[in-house]
């Protein structure tokens, strides 16, 4: 009988010959081959230790018995090896399941499987986030719970697209109802399964995409209000600038000329005629400065407490001038120890524009009042009111765009490039006020603001 280290144990069943025999032939040869090596190793071992009871086998029966057991060990050792290999196998595969769990949870997008009717079968731990809640109160939870109204169409008719087409799909959605301030973007990528009773959805957070989008949508914007903006700069430089200086020089050139053959009411009529083209000129080139400096943030805004009434007046001096020339009344309602809290200088600013323009928009003999109330809030509103042509609703929609031109002129001529709204819609804005504007066709406009009374 051979002797081995391995004890001789039952004979195996059926199914462990039937597994033994379902190896494919090449991979059951090297087995047996490596099982018999592994029992010749062993019997070695125990011959060099002179066993005591291994002995040579005396007759058939003997070597018959010693076939069989030479076969049983060899298949048990066959088994081992098997059993061994089985359990490697497993340990592989739980290292590969593991490996597949922590990339399907920790992947950057996230992954729902959803029935037909939108419910939530199973996510990852990505997915979870996404939505914000823990990923076990989720489940059978309706995802379009969480989709705001306004993505609602698209994500069921994306959903209906997946099932009916079995095709790839994709959609972007808005999510709302996701524990989060702030609403999520995400873009959704879906196929159906092979059975078609579910669909495999891949999430990707595009929220910081679309917000990159919405700077440079926005940007854009800017830009073509700055190019605009410098068309019209250099519209009024080449146009508006230029036009009351000819006036001017050509007034000058007449006075020089026939000086001598005038009369003295006909050089008054001229003098008149160049101060108010001077003016004019002056108020012009004033905005157009004042404007290039509020642009390029070189204004500083600086407001303190102080009398109105005095500063108001000097500031207005060639405004006055001009409404005497169109006989124009300018009533100042405002009480003479009136104190207002701004800078002195953007405040004055807005006056001068704001009674310029009534005065250019007035005919002759008409009425200009400015004033000023208080409020309950401690501010103070301040409007400026005349009885000129007034605007219709489109001229006012556009009154505070640069790029949109009325092409309106003045009751005597006097041309308007729209730049002094601008400047006291801007100077208004920088004092937390906001300007106003109430007008009717051949009635008159109001201009409004309210500023404060003191230092808040």
């Amino acid at each position: 009988m051979h002797n081995s280290k391995y004890k001789s144990k039952e004979p195996p069943d059926e199914k462990e010959i039937t597994d033994i025999n379902s190896v494919p032939s090449s991979n059951k040869t090297s087995l047996r081959q490596k099982a018999e090596e592994i029992l010749e190793e062993n019997e070695a071992i125990a011959l060099s230790h002179k066993l005591p009871n291994m002995h040579q086998p005396t007759n058939l029966a003997d070597v018959d018995s010693q076939k069989l057991i030479y076969e049983l060990e060899v298949h048990q050792i066959e088994l081992e090896m098997q059993n061994k290999e089985l359990e490697r196998a497993k340990e592989q595969s739980q290292r590969s399941a593991e490996k597949y769990i922590e990339l399907y949870d920790f992947s950057p997008s996230g992954y729902f499987t959803l029935s037909r009717e939108g419910n939530i079968l199973d996510l990852n731990l990505v997915g979870s986030q996404l939505l914000g809640k823990e990923r076990i109160n989720l489940i059978n939870s309706r995802f379009g719970f969480f989709v705001v109204d306004d993505s609602k169409p698209e994500f069921n008719f994306f959903i209906e697209t997946l099932f009916s087409t079995k095709c790839k799909a994709s959609c972007e959605i808005l999510l709302g109802s996701t524990g989060s301030n702030l609403p999520i973007n995400l873009f959704l990528t879906g196929i159906v399964t092979e059975n078609c009773d579910q669909c495999l959805i891949t999430a990707t957070d595009i929220t910081i995409r679309k917000q990159i989008e919405e700077e440079i949508n926005n940007t854009n914007i800017e830009l073509q209000r700055v190019n605009a903006e410098k068309n019209k700069f250099f519209s009024i430089i080449a146009h508006d600038l230029r036009s009351p200086l000819n006036g001017f020089l050509g007034l000058s050139e007449l006075l020089a000329e026939g000086l001598f053959g005038m009369t003295l009411e006909e050089i008054q009529k001229i003098a008149l005629m160049m101060l108010n083209s001077a003016t004019n000129l002056n108020h012009l080139l004033g905005n157009l400065l004042e404007w290039a400096q509020l642009e390029r943030g070189l204004i500083s805004f600086e407001p303190r407490s102080y009398y109105l009434i005095p500063g108001l007046k000097e500031s207005l001096v060639l405004v006055l001038e001009a409404a005497k020339l169109k006989n124009i009344v300018i009533d100042f309602e405002i009480p003479e120890n009136l104190v207002v809290y701004a800078d002195k200088n953007m405040l004055e600013s807005v006056f001068r524009n704001l009674v310029f323009n009534a005065v250019k928009f007035t005919s002759h003999c008409g009425h200009i009042t400015i004033s000023a109330i208080s409020l309950p809030d401690n501010n103070l509103e301040f409007s400026v009111k005349d009885t000129g042509i007034g605007m219709n609703n489109t001229i006012i929609d556009h009154l505070f765009s640069l790029d949109a031109k009325t092409g309106r002129k003045g009751t005597d001529g006097e041309l308007s490039t729209g730049l002094g709204l601008i400047i006291c819609k801007d100077l208004i804005e920088k004092h937390g006020g906001q300007l106003k504007v109430e007008s009717q066709e051949g009635k008159g406009s109001t201009f409004s603001f309210t500023l404060p009374s003191r230092e808040m």
